[in-house]
């Protein structure tokens, strides 16, 4: 006969804290967390990845990237 356990009462951890020291960080519509490789992954609430631009830009809002914008050339003087 099968012994039974004793149930433990779930205690909820801490969420995981990588070596890189970025918690994962969760919005309304979506979750920003960090590979092991030290790349972002941003899953949108149905469980989907979010890539592309809309990535980039969730990113950016986030304050987790820091954007490096191409500055554009200045228009030449017209004499």
């Amino acid at each position: 006969m099968a012994v039974k356990k004793s149930k433990v009462p779930a205690v909820k951890k801490a969420p995981r804290i990588k070596i890189t020291g970025f918690a994962p960080m969760t919005f309304k519509d979506h979750t920003i967390t960090q590979k092991s490789s030290g790349r972002f992954e941003v899953v949108n609430t149905k469980g989907k990845n979010v890539n592309g631009e809309e990535k980039v830009k969730l990113l950016l809002d986030a304050k987790v990237l820091k954007g490096s914008f191409k500055k554009e050339a200045a228009a030449p003087a017209a004499n």
